[in-house]
């Protein structure tokens, strides 16, 4: 059809060659593009999710948050008092066991004591020893 020795061909041929790979250029632009689109939109899905995620947890956190400072007001206002009242039975408990302790030791000295006077007075009665 061409001839080789004919310069206007071969710049024809070459001018379709050019043409050719430019349109598989753009195309392979194109298709990154929308590539580049696709990973962009997942991108921001993810990050739309991570941020769903984050809004939940800082939910999360407050209700926590909001529990464990009902927990403390509860324990301040009935279990401490609770506490102080038990250790205060317990200090009386204690104080009345020691109070009777050194009672029993003390009317046991008197009792020996006691004894002893009686019988020596029981022996002058009845003169022995």
């Amino acid at each position: 059809m061409f001839q080789d020795d004919d310069p206007g061909s071969e710049i024809l041929v070459k001018l379709g060659e050019l043409s050719a790979s430019v349109q598989h250029l753009l195309r392979d632009f194109g298709d990154e593009k929308i590539a580049a689109r696709d990973n962009r939109a997942a991108m921001h899905r993810r990050l739309d999710e991570q941020a769903r995620e984050l809004s939940g947890l800082k939910t999360e956190l407050t209700l926590s948050r909001q529990v464990v400072e009902g927990l403390a007001k509860t324990q301040t206002e009935t279990v401490l008092p609770a506490i102080g009242d038990w250790q205060d039975m317990k200090r009386t408990g204690l104080t009345i066991v020691g109070l009777l302790a050194l009672g029993g030791v003390s009317v046991g000295a008197a009792l020996t004591w006691f004894s002893d006077q009686a019988s020596g007075l029981v022996r002058h009665w009845l003169r022995i020893g």
